[in-house]
């Protein structure tokens, strides 16, 4: 068997495509009910060399059965093991003495399981180690090929081949591949991912050309880095379709800063899916669409869509579903609304959706059919169509009610825009698959799903397959000495938090920040505005207290001495009461700047793609509003951008209501510099500036907050 890809040097060859394997633990009992893998295999009609491995010996389905892995009369190829897990480290290291190099174990129990089996794992991976062996799994159903006729699970399944390839966490997404991804051609479940990864083996699905989609199913990621670089490549040749689980924020850890809070796990996969490229599915009908989608059609010019209907109330579900989906509703040019005016009652206007019943009835329905969308096709003005069509009887009785004969030839002439189906009633079923027999159109079972999987066929041709991907810029000014400097200085206590010196920071980031001063009592408070220049600001300074204005710990536009005396004993008396716990330091003062949209800059770190930006609307609404958007860090100017224009917080800086448009750029360098410093000093756990004041002549950072990691 031989693997048709270039890549010589790559480990996951053998699992795919073996000329023999060996199934250790195979079971002895054959026939219903008892998950026999030998079986499986053979009924897959896989062509290699079998070698079952059992204690017992003997003979099972017409094979010898060798008593141990050393009995065997060749080094195979693959090795899948079956047997109970307190077993299987002694029999990675057999196969490893026999010169095995990869390796499926199919047993559960490991690192999904309790204390001892995350020691067996351990064991597992350090029998491999240095040895040039590779590991699927544990607790997997192994791989599938059907290009080959292989299978290694346990359980019989529907084996409908398709271009498509899976990599999942759970075998239910092999075994359902008919009903999850129209069918497969390549799958590897990787189980507990002990070894080989989503990475890997993402980078060698990428290279096969017969593979047309590839699919993930996610429940976790590690490396995520790494993972983003291979898909980013992998995306450019082909669609890459991942259903993440695990979306709830109800896991998420809580965290006391705003950043902290808001960048729940989930928002920062989305994220990084975004940033290389990967097409994040909502479940697994989408998925399911996606894939034939993605199968079938190969262009789609632009996001203009007609619909040709046989009920006007139908057309108009079809174009709420358009708009929902972010498609536009195509306008039809003056050469088709004359020629299907030429065919329509004189009493009906033209338009879209363009309703064909009335002229159907009078002068066939197939023929109408057929004329409309021909006519709307060569319409330039239209990228794609969609047909909605009734299968109340059966097409198999009548000739005149199986439009599939039309419609493809119809998409036959115009291969270039996708010409895709909404059918219903009870023989939708079968109109569907003669409408689909030949390759050329979808069939979807509602307008809004064939408008999403339209919107997904575009976004991946024009905003993934043909995107540059840009680097971000490197900052050669930042001064990171004395960044450091002050980041050892709040880890020396062994791990807190940096409140008034973060805007040193930030300023030694090049980031701008508002002048600013700590006062220990009134008449230093009283100085430090007299030397800011009045109108001025006072902010409690206190460790224990994040949000200041929940304790009346802001106060704005002081304006002279007196104001300022009585403010600071009023605020400390106030502060006091409210949050008896806290430390109280003294006050900041700075210049009172109104005006300008308050915005939240942030960083922390994930557990799977490390720093990551935040951004969204500031000031006291952030966490009533929850307006923020995510990118996993450094990003490039146009990442920036568009966290930026991820938001509402965007309509605010454009101008609203007649305000002047605030200063992008300037917004945008220090997001940029946000991300080079939450990269490069990665004892930063987490930060917030808000709120950034952002106006006509640039941005300044009013306050500002870093949590250190504990030095080491």
């Amino acid at each position: 068997m031989t693997a048709p890809i270039n890549s010589s040097d790559n480990n996951l060859r053998n699992f795919l495509y073996p000329r023999s394997i060996a199934l250790i633990g195979v079971s002895t009992r054959t026939g219903p009910e008892t998950f026999n893998i030998l079986e499986q295999v053979l009924a897959g009609g896989y062509r290699g060399r079998i070698y079952p491995v059992n204690p017992r010996g003997g003979i099972l389905l017409n094979l010898p059965v060798y008593p141990s892995v050393g009995e065997i009369p060749e080094t195979p190829d693959l090795a899948v093991i079956s047997t109970p897990r307190t077993a299987v480290p002694a029999v990675v290291r057999e196969c490893v003495d026999k010169g095995i190099k990869s390796i499926i174990i199919i047993t559960q129990g490991f690192a999904d399981a309790d204390e001892a089996g995350h020691r067996m794992q351990e064991e597992i991976l350090a029998a491999i180690e240095g040895k040039g062996a590779r590991i699927v799994g544990p607790n997997t159903i192994g791989v599938v090929n059907l290009y080959e006729n292989l299978n290694t699970s346990f359980i019989g399944f529907l084996r409908r081949q398709a271009d498509t390839a899976m990599i999942c966490q759970s075998g239910i997404f092999l075994l359902g591949a008919a009903d999850f991804t129209a069918g497969i051609g390549l799958g590897v479940d990787i189980g507990n991912a002990c070894d080989v990864d989503f990475s890997e083996s993402l980078d060698y699905l990428g290279q096969d050309s017969r593979i047309r989609v590839i699919n993930l199913h996610m429940e976790g990621l590690k490396e995520g880095r790494r993972f983003m670089e291979v898909a980013r490549r992998v995306s450019a040749a082909k669609p890459i379709l991942c259903l993440k689980t695990g979306r709830s924020e109800a896991g998420a850890r809580a965290a006391s800063s705003h950043s902290g809070s808001l960048a729940g796990e989930d928002h920062v996969f989305s994220a990084a899916f975004r940033q290389c490229g990967v097409i994040r599915v909502q479940n697994v009908e989408e998925m399911y669409d996606f894939n034939k989608t993605f199968l079938t059609y190969q262009s789609m010019p632009g996001r203009r869509v007609a619909v040709v209907t046989i009920s006007g109330g139908a057309g108009i579900c079809a174009v709420d579903a358009c708009s929902a989906a972010g498609l536009e509703v195509a306008r039809f040019s003056e050469k088709t609304v004359s020629k299907l005016a030429a065919v329509f009652p004189d009493w009906m206007e033209v338009g879209n959706p363009a309703d064909i019943w009335p002229a159907g009835m009078t002068r066939g329905y197939q023929d109408t059919l057929e004329l409309s969308l021909d006519t709307i096709l060569e319409d330039p003005g239209v990228d794609a169509v969609l047909v909605i069509s009734p299968a109340y009887l059966d097409p198999g009785e009548d000739p005149k009610l199986d439009i599939s004969i039309p419609v493809n030839r119809v998409a036959a002439r115009h291969p270039e825009k996708p010409l895709t189906l909404w059918i219903f009633g009870g023989y939708r079923r079968e109109l569907a698959a003669r409408l689909e027999k030949e390759n050329r159109v979808v069939v979807y079972p509602s307008p809004e799903r064939a408008m999403a999987s339209l919107a997904a066929l575009y976004h991946y041709l024009y905003e993934v397959k043909n995107h540059h991907w840009t680097s971000p810029p490197v900052f050669a000014d930042m001064d990171r000495k004395r960044i450091g400097d002050i980041l050892d200085r709040g880890g020396k206590t062994g791990g807190g938090t940096i409140n008034e010196e973060a805007l040193q920071i930030l300023q030694a980031c090049g980031i701008p920040v508002l002048p600013a001063r700590v006062a220990r009592n009134a008449g230093e408070a009283m100085e430090a505005a007299e030397s800011l220049g009045y109108p001025v600001v006072m902010k409690i300074v206190s460790p224990q207290i994040t949000h200041k204005s929940d304790v009346g710990g802001v106060r704005l536009n002081l304006g002279h001495a007196r104001a300022v005396e009585e403010t600071f004993s009023e605020m400390v008396e106030t502060v006091s009461s409210l949050a008896p716990h806290a430390a109280i330091e003294g006050v900041l003062i700075q210049p009172y700047r109104p005006g300008g949209v308050e915005v939240l800059l942030g960083g922390k770190r994930d557990p799977s793609f490390g720093p990551v930006l935040v951004y969204g609307l500031g000031g006291i609404y952030t966490e009533l509003f929850r307006d923020v958007s995510f990118a996993v860090a450094p990003v490039s100017r146009e990442e920036a951008l568009a966290m930026i224009r991820g938001t509402k917080s965007y309509r605010l800086l454009q101008g609203f209501r007649g305000q002047s448009p605030a200063d992008m750029e300037t917004l945008v360098d220090c997001l940029l510099r946000l991300g080079q410093l939450v990269v490069e000093f990665p004892q930063i756990r987490e930060m917030d500036i808000n709120p950034l004041l952002v106006g006509p002549e640039g941005a300044v950072a009013v306050d500002a907050r870093i949590t250190i990691n504990k030095k080491v």
